[in-house]
């Protein structure tokens, strides 16, 4: 059976950087470690998957995200880069047939989208704010990895060891039903951590 996806036409990014090796576009702001998989590692036991019926309830490999996309290679500068972002949504990512470790309440759009342009030994997703926030993410190979908690913190970390060029989709998940919390983003090739 094919499956035929519609692409959003409509481009909500506004704000154009552009920075040595990626430009970013964002929105106003008002809108132990665990192997789990050879190429990607989940601080704080979290979890990855391949393929599954969640993919019909979050809008994956589209163009549009409820707070921008960047573009960026290998080498990117600044690092990390940073982006603001409202945690939560109404769906409950644990109700989507993900494993355990996917927890917390997205939106159906991704918060962010990280288009790649290239390969890196480590991509490194984390978040910091005030209030338990969890990561969602969908890579470019097809793999979700998710995480709540890392380095001792209620913020979440995802390490993606050989990370290839394509679309990196990243929704930014409040643990608590009904939270909506200021938060940051961060994507790194170092070895910065919340």
């Amino acid at each position: 059976m094919k499956q035929h996806w519609i692409k959003l036409t409509t481009v909500l990014m506004v704000g154009p950087a552009m920075l040595s090796g990626c430009i970013i576009r964002t929105r106003p702001a008002y809108y132990g470690t665990t192997v789990t998989s050879p190429n990607v590692v989940v601080a704080g036991g979290g979890n990855v998957i391949a393929g599954g019926g969640y993919a019909s309830m979050l809008q994956i490999g589209g163009s549009q995200a409820n707070f921008g996309y960047v573009t960026m290679g290998p080498g990117f500068t600044p690092d990390p880069v940073s982006v603001n972002v409202v945690s939560g949504g109404a769906m409950n990512a644990r109700n989507m047939g993900l494993p355990g470790g996917c927890i917390g309440w997205v939106t159906r759009t991704p918060d962010y989208i990280v288009r790649f342009t290239g390969s890196t030994q480590r991509l490194r997703f984390f978040v910091t704010g005030s209030t338990d926030t969890t990561l969602v993410i969908n890579a470019a190979n097809g793999q979700w990895a998710c995480n709540d908690d890392s380095y001792g913190s209620t913020n979440p970390t995802v390490d993606i060891f050989g990370a290839g060029p394509g679309q990196y989709d990243v929704w930014v998940g409040s643990y608590r039903q009904g939270q909506q919390a200021q938060a940051q983003l961060h994507m790194t090739e170092l070895d910065y951590h919340p």
